[in-house]
């Protein structure tokens, strides 16, 4: 009995043995799949957000606003309320709808990573109508809770929305490389952007005004985004730390296409007014007449292919319109609404029909809308 029960012993304790270990094994390849999974999770929401970055995005609104080393913030319509927003990727019924839509003036942020007050005026599909690509920004910042220096939190904002945590227990070393930028020559030919110029800020407040050049325009060169992770997962049985890295490489499918027009059908046509100022000796000597007209549905909407307007004018007793007498670019300012022309070449007595007709890149012209005569007093 004694015998058996030492061999019983003996066996116990190699048996108990064997099962913590067992037990420890388990719980290390576990703490290593979370922290993967960690890092996987961080990868996969970027990549499916950033890759649309400028889809929905206005000519006047950048599609890429800052690239930092620890932080990126771009412009798409990522999210809509409801189907009417046909670009929009994603329709969420339940979204705010303070994140669906452009980022107000008013709420105006310092954006992470960067010094720079963004947004810094108002962007518009057309006359009257906001843009409906949301401002994202993705940043890290060290996780103030954490014993360890290097824990970061990856974060995640859309316009000037509460700010959402995406992933924790991520490591940043000051030798880490977390995001690393390409950019595009003129053969297609893909080169890294040197971190010591970082970050990029668009600073011009619109995309593709005169002032939008130098470092400002240096981030519309931005083609392709490097993206690397490194989660650590504290087993507290053993107090182990268990790291995993990984990364990924997100192209931006809509650099250097969303500004290009397409010159398809003709432009659909346009419907004027014409109003007469009298001289009244005082502080008009001279009589006109002034034509005003809203946009064109392809002019920042449609096709978004409207250059100019061409203005027509002709004697009520004439039976068709000749040559245009004028013409006025395309592209209003935030400020208005509508179109004008001012015409000072007539005379008392006069009747005049004035007409107006968009044009595209091709160039095609609408039909040329009239407006009702006017007779010169």
């Amino acid at each position: 009995m004694l015998v058996a029960m030492t061999l019983m012993g003996v066996l116990l304790g190699i048996s108990t043995q064997l099962f913590r270990k067992q037990s420890a094994a388990v719980s290390t390849q576990a703490g290593r799949l979370d922290a993967q999974q960690n890092s996987r999770f961080a990868l996969s929401m970027l990549d499916r957000e950033l890759r649309v970055a400028g889809v929905g995005v206005v000519d006047a609104q950048p599609m890429i606003v800052a690239a930092g080393p620890l932080s990126i913030t771009f412009n798409a319509d990522l999210v809509a309320e409801d189907t009417s927003d046909l670009g929009a990727v994603y329709i969420d019924p339940d979204v705010d709808s303070a994140a669906a839509g452009v980022m107000m003036p008013s709420e105006k942020l310092t954006l992470p990573g960067t010094s720079k007050q963004y947004p810094d005026s108002m962007y518009y599909q057309n006359a009257g109508v906001p843009s409906l690509a949301e401002t994202i920004s993705y940043w890290l910042s060290r996780d103030s809770t954490s014993k360890r220096t290097n824990e970061y939190i990856l974060f995640r904002r859309v316009n000037g929305r509460p700010i959402k945590v995406v992933a924790r227990g991520l490591i940043y070393n000051s030798q880490d490389t977390i995001f690393q930028y390409f950019k595009g020559d003129t053969t297609g030919a893909l080169s890294p952007i040197s971190p010591a110029v970082l970050p990029l800020v668009h600073s011009a407040p619109i995309h593709g005004a005169p002032n939008d050049t130098g470092r400002s325009a240096a981030i519309d060169s931005i083609r392709q985004v490097k993206v690397q992770f490194t989660s650590v997962f504290h087993d507290p049985r053993t107090g182990q730390d268990t790291y995993r890295r990984l990364q990924t490489t997100i192209h931006i499918m809509n650099a250097g296409l969303i500004h290009h027009s397409t010159c398809g059908q003709p432009p659909l046509g346009v419907s004027p007014t014409a109003t007469v100022t009298p001289a009244d000796g005082i502080t008009v000597f001279q009589p006109y007449v002034t034509v005003s007209w809203s946009p064109s549905v392809d002019d920042g909407t449609g096709e978004k292919d409207v250059e100019r307007y061409a203005i027509y004018r002709r004697l009520s007793s004439d039976p068709a319109f000749d040559q245009p007498i004028a013409s006025a670019p395309a592209g209003l300012d935030s400020n208005s609404t509508s179109y004008s022309f001012t015409d000072t070449g007539v005379l008392s007595g006069q009747s005049w029909i004035y007409g107006v007709a968009a044009q595209d890149c091709t160039p095609s012209s609408s039909p040329i809308g009239a407006a009702s005569a006017v007779t010169i007093p």
